[in-house]
């Protein structure tokens, strides 16, 4: 399944999707993409607020399969590309924040 969400429907300020901001009010993104560019730009609060405001289900399954492999250089998506310490980084964080979550959605 691959939903688009309306970007100006979301609690994320436009910075973080510059790149999108002449058509704010039209563009729509999966969510790998938006969690993508809120993980690398985003603040303690964004990275709350899509646990708040999407699916921890749908979080999950993008995180897991499409993000973490990734960021974390399981899969490469271009031979010549390597992961950042920055990235190591907010594979770790976002990991830990999984964890936390998951104990409020089992509860």
């Amino acid at each position: 399944m691959n939903i688009q969400y309306k970007l100006k429907n979301t609690p994320f300020p436009k910075k973080y999707f510059w790149s999108y901001s002449h058509a704010w009010d039209r563009v729509s993104l999966p969510l790998p993409l938006i969690m993508e560019q809120l993980i690398r730009y985003g603040r303690f609060n964004d990275h709350l607020n899509l646990f708040i405001y999407f699916p921890y289900e749908e979080l999950y399954d993008a995180y897991f399969t499409k993000i973490r492999p990734a960021m974390s250089g399981e899969i490469k998506l271009r031979p010549d590309i390597i992961p950042t310490a920055m990235d190591l980084k907010n594979v770790k964080y976002m990991d830990y924040l999984f964890e936390v979550f998951k104990e409020y959605v089992v509860a």
